[in-house]
C-alpha cells in the first residue's frame, strides 16, 4: 500500500498550483541573470499528463515552462518540490523526475527541455546545500567528467526570517511560505496569528482566490495540535472577517467532525479507541486522503487510514 500523502503536500499543491504564486517566487528567489532572460509574462503550468503515473505518486508535480527572450522557441522547465525533513541525496529524487521529463519528450519526438529543479525545504533544522559530486567518494579530478553534475535552486525558510518574508514583492507568496515555515509552532502561532493572513484581510469577494484565508487555516488546524480552548483564545484576538472564517472553519472541520464521530460510534457500536497523538494522526491522514481523492469511498478511505468507516464520514461531513 502506498504511503497517504501528508497534509504539507496537498498544501503544497494547492498554493504553488497557482501561477501567480509560481511566478512570484521565481521572481523573487530566481538569480538576477537567469531571471532577466525570461519572459514571464508568458509562464504556463505544465499539466499533470506530462508525467507517468508511477512518478505522480512520489512527485509534487508542479512543473512550469517559461520562454527565455529572444530565444524563439526555447523554454525553461522549472520543477517545484518540497521538503519537510532534510535529504541525505536530494540529487537522486530530482533526477529521477527530470529523467521521467525527458523520457517523456523522447516518447513525443520533442526536444529534451531544460530542467532548472527547486526545493522549498520547510523543516526545523538547516539543509545543509552540496553538490551532487560531493556524494560521491574517493575521486579525483580525471573522474570529474565522468561524474553526474547538477544543481538545484534551494529555499531554506528555517534561514529566512518573517521580516526578509514580509518584505517580498509578492502576494499569496507571503502567506504560502509563513504558513509553511510556521506549520506545528502553537505558541508562534498563538502569537503571530495574523501574520499569516498578511494582505489577505480586505481580499475581494470577487477575487478567484477568495478562499485562500480557509486554506491557510485548514492546513494550520491538520497540523498543529489546538484544544477547543486554544483556538478559542487565539481566535478572539483576531479582527473580522479571518475570525468569523476561522471560528467556522474550526467548527467544520474539527468540532463537529469529533462531535459526529463520537456519535457515529455509538450509533453504529464502533469503539473508535484512539488515544489524544493517535486521533490527530488518524485525523491528519483521512483528512489528506479525503482532499487529495475525494472520489474515493469512505470505506476505501478508512481501509487506507486503518480507521473506522464511521470515522471518515464524520470528517468528510
Amino acid at each position: 500500500m502506498e504511503k497517504p500523502r501528508h497534509p504539507h503536500d496537498h498544501f503544497f499543491r494547492q498554493s504553488f498550483g497557482l501561477p501567480e504564486v509560481a511566478l512570484d517566487y521565481l521572481r523573487n528567489f530566481l538569480p538576477a541573470e537567469l531571471a532577466g532572460k525570461l519572459d514571464f509574462e508568458a509562464i504556463e503550468r505544465v499539466e499533470g499528463s506530462f508525467v507517468s503515473r508511477k512518478l505522480r505518486a512520489h512527485i509534487s508535480d508542479i512543473i512550469y515552462r517559461c520562454p527565455l527572450k529572444n530565444k524563439g522557441e526555447a523554454y525553461l522547465t522549472f520543477l517545484f518540490e518540497h521538503k519537510s525533513t532534510p535529504q541525505t541525496y536530494p540529487h537522486l529524487q530530482l533526477l529521477r523526475y527530470m529523467l521521467e521529463v525527458w523520457e517523456r519528450a523522447v516518447q513525443e519526438k520533442k526536444p529534451l527541455p531544460l530542467i532548472v529543479p527547486i526545493i522549498l525545504y520547510h523543516g526545523k533544522t538547516r539543509w545543509e546545500l552540496k553538490h551532487f559530486s560531493d556524494s560521491f567518494e574517493d575521486w579525483d579530478e580525471s573522474l570529474r567528467p565522468y561524474l553526474p553534475a547538477f544543481d538545484y535552486l534551494l529555499t531554506d525558510l528555517s534561514r529566512l526570517d518573517d521580516e526578509a518574508i514580509l518584505r517580498l514583492k509578492a502576494h499569496f507568496l507571503i502567506n504560502v511560505l509563513l504558513s509553511l515555515k510556521h506549520q506545528g509552532e502553537k505558541e508562534y502561532l498563538q502569537r503571530n496569528f495574523l501574520f499569516l493572513f498578511y494582505g489577505l484581510e480586505g481580499i475581494e469577494v470577487t477575487h478567484p482566490e477568495k478562499k485562500y484565508p480557509e486554506r491557510i487555516l485548514v492546513y494550520m488546524l491538520v497540523t498543529t495540535e489546538f484544544s477547543d480552548e486554544d483556538w478559542a483564545k487565539l481566535v478572539e484576538q483576531t479582527p473580522p472577517p479571518i475570525k468569523d472564517l476561522a471560528m467556522s472553519t474550526y467548527d467544520m472541520l474539527i468540532k463537529k467532525g469529533k462531535e459526529q464521530g463520537i456519535e457515529l460510534g455509538k450509533e453504529q457500536g464502533i469503539e473508535l479507541g484512539f488515544e489524544l497523538g493517535e486521533e490527530k494522526k488518524a485525523r491528519e491522514v483521512v483528512l489528506a486522503l479525503l482532499l487529495e481523492f475525494p472520489e474515493f469511498s469512505d470505506a476505501r478511505i478508512a481501509a487506507l487510514a486503518k480507521v473506522e468507516v464511521g470515522f471518515v464520514k464524520a470528517l468528510r461531513a
